[in-house]
């Protein structure tokens, strides 16, 4: 008689995917209360079946099929694997074969499967059968009984695996206990256990052999299939390459692009010709065996749609194929339109802390423009003598227009070589109004002409303006500020410098975190958008401070070629 102790206790789940140890087969009773979980069990013992190539007999209502197939579908399992499955209707089964007798039972089935592979010692069957609803249980219990010990015997001798199952709902205690004496194996809904009314010898190794079901093959195929599921349903693009030529891309890459035919092109097809250059870079540095930080790129879609993305590359092993990378992409589309409209906001709110500032830096040429005007009208002074004065003072509020309503343009994406110390020079004239309400003084010490960068200029003004609005502020009773730019082998150098408070030293680690601010009504986004641009630009943003002496922060943007 078998031994029943917790050690024989196992999950439906692990027993039924671990069968392959019982090499000499198994009989299984299995009483069920519960469809989802007698779904999730079965799906178990097929798909373990279907990936040791083993014939999988599974015998059921009809109805019962779609869900079976479905819940392999959710698993990992192609429609190829799933079609191997054989599928019998369990009312003609049971009802055609007259008395329940094995043979019967495979006669019956045989229109469905060469009845021959039960008999074949070189195949592996994994029989499911689910018996109808039993409404004279009692009356053909002996022959139930006798057809039991029939497939238990059939199975020690060919070693095959059989799942019987009733429903639990419907079986009688006293019948329950009949039928555990012809099986070696119960199981529940949620365990597995050796049957304590079984007499026979139960051939070892174990169903659980050392508890280590992760040893045996189909576990290993089955953890593939599990990581290749993963794989498959990530919400990042993932592209395999092998020699550049795309071998696999998961869903997720076939919406990115827009088209399901990507297998087989190169990869450089699906890269917007201006980022293959970085392409190239950064895969020379994975076969060089450095591990390349993730970067952004272009892709082109099926439609031509230019799609923006951060791309992570690293070798893979994949099917024993050479040169292999796989290829992350993330859509970073909408964290792009993010930061601009955090731009954006940005600047509408330094436009609206300097609009008292412009305006009284505007009233002061208007009133000078309208008393010299007043005193041509009264002969006081000759018209050729003021227009000199007025061109001054109209050229003056011309500048500061136009530069305020840079603060109001839409941010656009263009990139293209500028003189950052032309932008530096606008950034000083625009600037000057709210310094001499505050009583600072910025000078713009020196700055070489030929300081060109590849860069954005609404973007770059973005950065300047935040940096001397925030020297500004930091100086409560007046002060200067310097600006500088110079040449620094191929780096531009940019250094805004001012002798306010300073930063204090507990608080240094935290500039630049995003909400993170000291100002009462500030938002903690304005040094986070300048990180943010700066690094876009492949540019370095530093600061040095010190407590009470004052603030220096250094700007390094890569000198245009």
């Amino acid at each position: 008689m078998a031994v029943y102790t917790p050690q024989t206790r196992f999950h439906p789940e692990i027993a039924l995917t671990n069968l392959s140890d019982m090499t000499y087969g198994a009989h299984i009773m299995y009483i069920t209360n519960n469809e989802d979980t007698y779904i999730t069990n079965a799906a178990s013992f097929i798909k373990a079946g279907l990936l040791l190539e083993q014939k999988v007999v599974f015998v059921d209502q009809k109805e019962i099929w779609p869900l079976i197939i479905k819940k392999l579908e959710e698993r990992g399992l192609n429609k190829e694997k799933i079609s191997r499955i054989y599928f019998v209707d369990s009312e003609e089964v049971y009802h055609s074969s007259g008395n329940l007798h094995l043979a019967n039972i495979i006669e019956a089935i045989s229109g469905s499967i060469d009845s021959s592979y039960f008999f074949n010692r070189d195949i592996t069957i994994r029989f499911w059968g689910k018996a109808p609803i039993l409404s004279n249980q009692d009356k053909i219990m002996d022959h139930l009984l006798q057809y039991e010990n029939e497939v238990d015997e059939y199975i020690r001798d060919y070693h095959n695996y059989a799942v019987c199952v009733y429903d639990g709902t419907q079986l009688s205690a006293s019948n329950y206990i009949d039928l555990k004496n012809y099986h070696p194996y119960v199981m529940t809904d949620t365990e597995f256990s050796l049957s304590n009314g079984y007499t026979k010898e139960i051939k070892v190794p174990s169903p659980i052999r050392n508890g280590k079901y992760e040893e045996t093959i189909a576990n290993l195929q089955l953890a593939q299939t599990y990581y290749s599921r993963l794989v498959e349903d990530m919400l990042d693009a993932v592209f395999i390459t092998s020699n550049n030529i795309i071998m696999y891309a998961n869903k997720a890459a076939e919406k990115l692009l827009e088209t399901e035919d990507i297998v087989g092109k190169s990869a450089y097809e699906i890269m917007e010709p201006d980022f293959l250059e970085k392409y190239l870079e950064k895969e020379e540095l994975i076969w060089g065996g450095e591990i390349a930080a993730p970067y952004e790129m272009e892709l082109i879609t099926s439609k031509g749609k230019i799609v923006e993305v951060e791309i992570l590359a690293y070798p893979f092993l994949f099917e024993d194929l050479s040169s292999t990378i796989i290829i992350i992409a993330r859509d970073i589309s909408v964290r792009k339109e993010n930061q601009q409209l955090q731009i954006k906001n940005e600047k509408l709110g330094i436009a609206g802390q300097l609009a008292a500032s412009i305006a009284h830096e505007i009233r002061n040429p208007l009133t000078a423009i309208k008393g010299f005007l007043k005193l041509a009208y009264e002969g006081a002074m000759k018209l050729e003598d003021i227009y000199p004065i007025l061109d001054i003072e109209i050229n003056r509020i011309e500048t500061i227009a136009s530069e305020l309503m840079f603060l109001g343009k839409p941010v656009t994406s263009e990139i293209k070589e500028i003189n950052i110390g032309k932008i530096l020079l606008d950034v000083y004239t625009l600037m000057q109004s709210q310094a001499n309400l505050d009583n600072v003084a910025i000078n713009l010490d020196t700055y070489d002409n030929n300081l060109y960068a590849l860069c954005n200029v609404d973007q770059m003004k973005q950065v300047f303006i935040n940096l001397v609005k925030n020297a500004i502020e930091a100086m409560d009773n007046g002060g200067i500020i310097n600006m500088e730019a110079r040449l620094d082998g191929e780096w531009i150098v940019v250094t805004i410098k001012d002798n306010g408070k300073g930063i204090p030293n507990e608080i240094k680690n935290k500039l630049g975190e995003p909400f993170y601010t000291t100002k009462e009504k500030g938002t903690g986004l304005g040094l986070v958008i300048c990180y943010n641009i700066i690094a876009e630009h492949k540019g370095e943003i530093d600061f040095v401070s010190e407590n009470g002496v004052g603030t220096t922060f250094i700007i390094r943007l890569p000198l245009a070629n």
